[in-house]
C-alpha cells in the first residue's frame, strides 16, 4: 500500500508496493477473521552486500560551533556549488548566492556546511531531468536555507553517513522525496518544507538506532508527509505540521529494505490534519491508505503520543500488519493521551491480524474499531497482550489497493505540481559560523491551530463505513462480514448436530464440543471432516471447503469487477 523501492540506489529507483501479496491477504483474511491465523511477527532480515551499504566512519569534527576553515562563496570564488565542494576541505563554509543552480552536487568531502543567502531564491533546479539536488556521502555536511525543485530522485539526500543535518530547506515537486535520508545515523531535519513529492517529503530509512529528529517541519501536498522503512531507534518526529497529503505520518516495515522490523519511532506534538489529498502527486498504489492520518504498517515499539489529528477520510490513527515477502504483525506501539476529531470510519483503529502488546489509552476520540478499543487494549492492562483488532480495516487497505492495480485511479504528475506561492521564513542570520549537526538555530515556530474540515464520522455497521463509496460498501458487506456468518453457520450446525446425535456417548460428545468452541474455524472444520456426523457426506464437504472456495472467487471477482 505504501510505496517502498526494492533498492535505494543513489541516483533513481525502482519502486513497488508494500501490500504486493493479494492472494496471501485474502488467504489471511478469509480466516478472520480466521482469527490472526497469518502467522507471526515474521522477522527476517535479507542479507545486504557490506560493500553497498555500509555506513563510512565517523568523522572528528561536525559536532558543534566552528569557525569555518575558510568560506567558499558562490558565484564570487566559484561559478557553481559543485566547484565549490571539489576546492573545499573539512571545517569549511561554502556561501551560496541567489540564484537558479541547474546541477547535482555530489558532496564526498566531511563536515561542510553548504549554506544559501536566501532560503527562496537559491534554488537548485534538476529541469526534470537530473537525478538530485544534493547527494551526500560524507559525515558531519550540513545543508542549509535554499530550495531544491524538479530532479527526478530527490532533493537533498544523505546517503550512508554518520552525521547530517538539513535546516531551512524547501523541497517541492521532486520526483521521489524531497528531504532524506538513508542508512544514515545521528541527524536533524529542522524548519524544512516538503511539498509535491509522489513518495514522501521526508523520509528517513533503514537506520537503528538513528538517533535523529525532525522539528519544526511542514509536509503538504505530497503522497506521504513522512515515510520511514525500517527505521527507529531513538528517532524522534516532533513539533510539525503533516497536512492535505494523501498519508500524514508512516513508518513501516518491509522486506527489500535492510534492518527489518520497523521499531521504536516516537512521534509526538504534531498537528496531522485533512490528508485525503486526492489532488497530490503520488504513485499509484499509495491510494491503499488514503485518508490515514498516521499509521503504523507491521512497525514494533513506536510510540504515538500527545499529536493532535483530524478530518481524516477514513482512520485518524491506525496500527496494522505490513505483508511483504513475511507477514509483518505491529507489536508493542503504545497510542496515548492523543486528540483525534473528524476520521470518517475510527479516529484509532487496531487492524486484525495483530501481534500483542499495542496498547491505547488516554486518547480523546469519538469512537474506535474494533468498539472499546481504549478499554480491550488499555495500556498497562492484561488484556492489551491479546493482539487482536478489527479486520475492517485490512479489507479498505486491500479494496483500495486492488482498485490502484486495476488502474481505477490515476494520480497527478509530479512534474505538474506549481510553484509555492509563499515565501518560507529562512534562517535568523545566515551569517553565523557553522553549527554543527544538533544544532538549534532559533527561528520560528509553526502555528498548530486546526484547520476546517469537511470530514465527518460516517454511519457504521459492523465496522463498515456506509457513508463510503457504494463499491465499497458492497464489498465491505460481503468481503467482510460473509465469513463470520459463514463461521457462525459452522459453529451453530455443528453444534446442533452434536447435541443431536444419539450415537455419541457423554465423553466423546464434550470432547468434540470442546473442538468446536475453543478452536476457532480449524475446530468445525475438523468435527465436519472427521466427526462422523449424520449429516450427508457431500453437504458436509460443501458446507467445510466448498463455500469457502466459493467466497474466496467471488471475492476475487468482485475486486475485479465492481467500480
Amino acid at each position: 500500500m505504501m510505496l517502498i523501492s526494492r533498492s535505494h540506489e543513489l541516483f533513481h529507483r525502482k519502486k513497488r508496493p508494500v501490500f504486493a501479496l493479494l492472494l496471501p491477504l485474502l488467504v489471511c483474511l478469509l480466516p478472520l477473521f480466521l482469527l490472526a491465523g497469518c502467522g507471526g511477527s515474521a522477522v527476517a532480515t535479507p542479507t545486504w552486500p557490506s560493500t553497498s551499504y555500509s555506513l563510512a566512519p565517523p568523522a572528528p569534527k561536525g559536532t558543534g560551533p566552528h569557525w569555518p576553515a575558510a568560506t567558499l562563496r558562490v558565484p564570487e570564488d566559484y561559478p557553481t556549488i559543485s566547484d565549490a565542494v571539489k576546492a573545499a576541505k573539512p571545517g569549511d563554509l561554502i556561501s551560496v548566492a541567489p540564484g537558479i543552480y541547474h546541477e547535482t552536487v555530489i558532496v564526498h568531502i566531511p563536515d561542510l556546511t553548504i549554506r544559501g543567502r536566501n532560503r527562496n531564491t537559491v534554488i537548485l533546479d534538476g529541469n526534470f531531468t537530473l537525478p538530485n539536488g544534493f547527494l551526500v556521502t560524507a559525515n558531519d555536511v550540513v545543508l542549509e536555507n535554499m530550495t531544491g525543485r524538479h530532479y527526478v530522485g530527490n532533493g537533498f539526500y544523505w546517503y550512508g553517513v554518520h552525521g547530517y543535518r538539513g535546516s531551512y530547506l524547501t523541497a517541492y515537486a521532486n520526483g521521489d522525496y524531497g528531504i532524506y535520508a538513508y542508512l544514515s545515523v545521528d541527524g536533524q531535519f529542522d524548519h524544512d518544507y516538503a511539498a509535491g513529492q509522489p513518495d514522501a517529503g521526508f523520509y528517513i530509512g533503514a537506520c537503528y538506532p538513528c538517533n535523529a529528529v525532525i522539528t519544526e517541519g511542514l509536509a503538504e501536498n505530497n503522497g506521504l508527509g513522512y515515510s520511514g522503512t525500517n527505521a527507529g531507534g531513538n528517532l524522534v518526529i516532533e513539533n510539525s505540521i503533516w497536512r492535505d497529503n494523501f498519508v500524514g505520518i508512516a513508518p513501516n516495515t518491509e522486506d527489500f529494505e535492510p534492518l527489518a522490523p520497523q521499531d521504536g519511532v516516537t512521534i509526538t506534538h504534531n498537528l496531522v490534519e485533512n490528508n485525503n489529498n486526492y489532488n497530490a502527486p503520488v504513485e499509484t498504489e499509495q491510494l491503499a491508505t488514503i485518508g490515514t492520518g498516521i499509521i503504523i504498517a507491521g512497525g514494533d515499539n513506536n510510540v504515538i503520543e500527545d499529536n493532535r489529528v483530524s478530518g481524516e477520510d477514513y482512520y485518524g490513527i491506525l496500527v496494522v500488519t505490513n505483508v511483504d515477502q513475511n507477514v509483518w504483525e505491529p507489536y508493542g506501539n503504545s497510542v496515548k493521551d492523543n486528540v483525534v476529531t473528524n476520521s470518517g470510519i475510527a479516529d484509532l483503529a487496531l487492524a486484525a491480524p495483530s501481534a500483542e502488546n499495542n496498547c491505547f489509552s488516554g486518547n480523546t476520540i469519538s469512537r474506535t474499531s474494533p468498539p472499546f478499543l481504549q478499554y480491550t487494549h488499555a495500556c498497562g492492562s492484561l488484556l492489551d497482550r491479546a493482539g487482536g483488532g478489527d479486520p475492517s480495516a485490512a479489507f479498505y487497505l486491500l479494496d483500495h489497493y486492488v482498485r490502484a492495480q486495476l488502474g481505477h485511479f490515476r494520480p497527478r504528475r509530479w512534474q505538474a505540481f506549481p510553484n509555492p506561492t509563499l515565501q518560507q521564513p529562512g534562517m535568523p542570520d545566515p551569517t553565523i559560523a557553522p553549527q554543527g549537526i544538533f544544532a538549534n538555530l532559533g527561528g520560528y515556530t509553526l502555528d498548530m491551530t486546526v484547520s476546517s474540515t469537511t470530514v465527518h464520522p460516517s454511519f457504521m455497521l459492523g465496522g463498515l463505513g456506509l457513508a463510503t463509496p457504494v463499491g465499497e460498501i458492497i464489498l465491505g458487506f460481503y468481503f467482510y462480514l460473509l465469513p463470520i456468518a459463514l463461521y457462525a453457520a459452522w459453529f451453530g450446525i455443528g453444534t446442533w448436530d452434536l447435541i443431536r446425535r444419539t450415537d455419541v456417548k457423554g465423553g466423546v460428545r464434550i470432547g468434540w464440543l470442546t473442538v468446536i468452541y475453543l478452536i476457532p474455524v480449524l475446530g468445525p472444520l475438523a468435527y465436519f471432516l472427521f466427526g462422523k456426523s449424520e449429516i450427508q457426506r457431500s453437504t458436509r464437504w460443501v458446507l467445510a471447503l466448498g463455500a469457502p472456495l466459493a467466497y474466496v472467487i467471488i471475492a476475487v471477482v468482485l475486486l475485479l469487477l465492481v467500480p
